[in-house]
């Protein structure tokens, strides 16, 4: 029994408390009322919402100057790599860019000291005055059963000086605990609400005072390093940290750059490349005219003789210029070819030079020897079959006419009886047709029948 009896004191409160307030609720019961209370409570709702608001707001703003921070130090980490080791200023630079870091981040710190961590703390004391608050409302609810109760056995006909004597003690100590917890409230709640003014002063001021010393640092520190970027521009303009512009010019005695690049050309070294081709022309003439042609992988006489127009060694040869034949068979006939070995390295290779034949009509040969070399007047860019055949990569083989050919279609050729065609493959695979071969002569590619040469 001892151990119910706590219990059913609980549950014999919570019943009469819920009888009161449902008596109170349909108007069959009075309650007690306290006005000044009343205005005491809702000012505190009143003032803890607002503390409450400037909190989340404060909480907010140091969260974003902590991301502001790690931008900060992204921005300046970038900016001091950037900055590079031989500009003017530099460790001075670094060292105001790591005071940059440190200002802001102590400009946090003393925002989550002294402003964010007093209000948290004001904060906390709410919970507890709204506990206070509700147990008071709970004491006011017993107190008002039991004057109730008391009201009750008072009016009823036959006392019981028992139950009265019971009832006087419950209600006094209800009185007794409600006053106690209502007297501490009407100190408190003025109190406190009466303390928001110096709550809100002393925290706004700090915040702003904060606010304005890290400011008033960072705009000095701000105004130095721009003051130091100015100097390094001036710099600049004044030519302290331009590149030598004289490694970029062109050496005017040999044309070669500084780096190792081919440069512009100079009029100068334009007029002695000039000169050292005609040179050049005139050794490969000789080399030619005399039948041989000796050279290595860095022979001047090869490089020369892909690199200089072919005129130069036409007029460096001395050898008289001759027409283009008007007849094909004349021009062909008159052609052979000289196979000559060339040593390269240890390669050997096939130098395929045309030769004319010595006739009546054309002996425009060089008094030095029986070879020369060949000039064809090309005013019109007409290719012989020859030169198309040394510059075609897809040259098969030769054939010469074995007997003569009139074109029938645009797409065909024709030749006469000793003729040489290049034979080429067909641009479509699937267009070859059984006995026709695709070649290239006298400038022009065409289709002609195979029965009518014969492969050299």
């Amino acid at each position: 029994m001892a151990n119910l009896n706590p219990f059913s004191k609980v549950l014999q409160k919570q019943a009469g408390r819920a009888k009161e307030r449902l008596l109170q609720n349909f108007g069959k019961a009075d309650r007690t009322t306290d006005e000044d209370f009343d205005l005491h409570v809702k000012n505190f709702n009143k003032q803890q919402a607002a503390v409450g608001r400037l909190q989340k707001e404060f909480k907010n703003y140091y969260q974003c100057l902590k991301a502001m921070q790690v931008a900060r130090r992204s921005l300046m980490d970038t900016v001091s790599e950037l900055y590079e080791p031989c500009w003017d200023g530099v460790e001075e630079f670094l060292h105001k860019s790591d005071i940059f870091n440190r200002t802001f981040e102590d400009f946090c710190d003393n925002f989550n000291i002294q402003i964010l961590s007093p209000v948290s703390t004001y904060m906390g004391q709410f919970p507890e005055i709204t506990h206070k608050i509700s147990k008071r409302n709970r004491k006011l609810l017993d107190y008002d059963n039991c004057r109730h109760n008391m009201q009750n056995l008072e009016t009823m006909k036959k006392k019981e000086d028992t139950k009265l004597a019971k009832a006087k003690e419950q209600l006094e100590d209800a009185r007794n605990n409600f006053d106690t917890l209502n007297k501490e409230l009407h100190d408190e709640l003025p109190t406190l609400y009466d303390s928001r003014v110096e709550f809100f002063a002393t925290h706004l001021q700090c915040l702003f005072v904060t606010e304005s010393d890290y400011h008033t640092k960072d705009a000095l520190l701000c105004t130095e390093i721009g003051e130091l970027l100015g100097k390094l521009k001036k710099g600049y303009e004044e030519g302290s940290f331009r590149e030598n512009t004289s490694q970029l010019e062109t050496s005017a005695d040999s044309g070669v750059e500084y780096f190792n690049t081919k440069a512009f050309p100079s009029p100068i070294s334009c007029e002695s490349r000039s000169q050292a081709n005609d040179t050049k022309s005139f050794k490969v003439a000789d080399s030619i005219s005399n039948g041989e042609v000796k050279a290595d992988g860095d022979s001047d006489v090869l490089k020369a003789m892909y690199a200089i127009p072919f005129e130069k060694i036409q007029e460096a040869s001395g050898s008289t210029t001759f027409s283009t034949p008007t007849t094909t068979i004349e021009r062909n006939a008159s052609l052979d070819i000289e196979v000559v070995d060339v040593k390269v390295g240890s390669h050997k290779e096939e130098i395929v030079l045309p030769r004319e034949k010595e006739t009546g009509d054309n002996k425009s040969i060089s008094e030095k020897g029986g070879n020369h070399v060949p000039t064809v007047d090309n005013a019109a860019g007409d290719v012989s079959p020859m030169s198309l055949k040394a510059t075609a990569a897809n040259v098969l083989y030769q054939v010469q006419g074995t007997y003569k050919y009139a074109a029938e279609d645009a797409d065909e050729l024709s030749f006469d009886v000793g003729d040489i065609i290049d034979v080429v493959e067909y641009d479509d695979p699937e267009e070859q047709e059984e006995g026709w071969l695709m070649g290239i002569f006298d400038g022009r590619k065409g289709l002609f029948p195979a029965n009518f040469t014969s492969r050299i």
